[in-house]
């Protein structure tokens, strides 16, 4: 299920699941995304605050529900993450969305409403910038050029291609499946329960921002108990920033990869540049895509927007 793509003049919905943010940076966004072309409205949850998140759960989820059924809005940016999502997943109406496929993009905590979407209703949202994150302020050009690529076009078939640095190999071969995954910690939260995703045959895309490195072995660990890695068909590791090992004595980041992915008869790549750093590839998930480690390039197959 495909939302329709973006053109100048569209409607863009801005909403807040997960942390607050000030209303400084919040406006800041949005003029830099009237400046590219969208007429821009807020939701309540931009606006709210309770503790560390962006207003109580029913504010957050409402804004979700409102957003998708509103026909006058044709897309859907998240301010930012943090945390949040976890505790309003089960108060969003899947019936919804269904009823409304548009785009929905955003990160990191997001992931946890990727993953449920996708599980609930089939339709592929993006892995890419959001408000507050990355179009306040200065904000990185070439992140813009992968949103503008990947929403604003309806190609049969899609190249990501990194900006600066050539793609890892860590297993060779070709693989080919629908993308799922996000930020690793988040993706953890969602094992197991109703809102996580059938890995069979699918690409898993990982990233992940300031944990040592004995932490992402503990939720590797995890992936491996729930046999995620003998399910799958490839593995996109996307930017670990700011994950350094704790002591001299714990693995390295790349050590830890190797000591759990090396031996898998799929296709491995690391170093592709979406997550927590910029420039940021805007990365469809729930897209069928091809991870080839001969020519080193990860392609969707498959139009992502109509």
């Amino acid at each position: 299920m495909l939302g329709k793509k973006l053109k100048k003049g569209d409607t863009l919905g801005i909403i807040a699941p997960a942390s607050f943010a000030s209303m400084e940076k919040v406006e800041s966004a949005k003029n830099n995304l009237e400046k590219m072309g969208f007429k821009v409205i807020l939701g309540e949850s931009t606006k709210s605050r309770w503790y560390s998140y962006a207003g109580p759960e029913e504010v957050r989820a409402k804004d979700i529900n409102n957003f998708f059924a509103d026909s006058s809005v044709d897309g859907i940016i998240c301010m930012r993450g943090g945390y949040g999502c976890n505790r309003l997943v089960e108060m969003v109406d899947y019936s919804i969305i269904e009823k409304n496929p548009k785009i929905f993009i955003g990160y990191s905590d997001i992931t946890t409403l990727h993953m449920a979407i996708f599980q609930k209703t089939g339709l592929v949202t993006f892995h890419g910038p959001m408000a507050v994150s990355n179009f306040s302020g200065e904000y990185n050009k070439d992140t813009y050029k992968s949103f503008e690529e990947v929403l604003m076009n309806d190609n049969n078939e899609l190249l990501l291609k990194n900006f600066s640095k050539e793609l890892g190999v860590l297993c060779e071969g070709i693989g080919e499946g629908e993308i799922v995954g996000g930020n690793l910690a988040t993706l953890i939260a969602s094992l197991g329960t109703d809102y996580d995703v059938d890995y069979t045959g699918k690409i898993l895309f990982l990233e992940e921002v300031g944990e040592k490195t004995y932490k992402i072995d503990r939720m590797l660990n995890q992936l491996k108990k729930f046999k995620v890695f003998e399910k799958i068909n490839g593995i996109i590791l996307g930017d670990f920033k700011n994950c350094p090992a704790d002591s001299e004595n714990d693995m390295s980041l790349m050590e830890v990869f190797e000591d759990y992915l090396s031996k898998l008869k799929i296709p491995v790549v690391y170093d592709f540049e979406s997550g927590h750093s910029e420039p940021m590839i805007t990365l469809p998930l729930g897209a069928k895509a091809q991870i080839n480690t001969v020519l080193k390039e990860i392609k969707i197959l498959e139009k992502v927007v109509r």
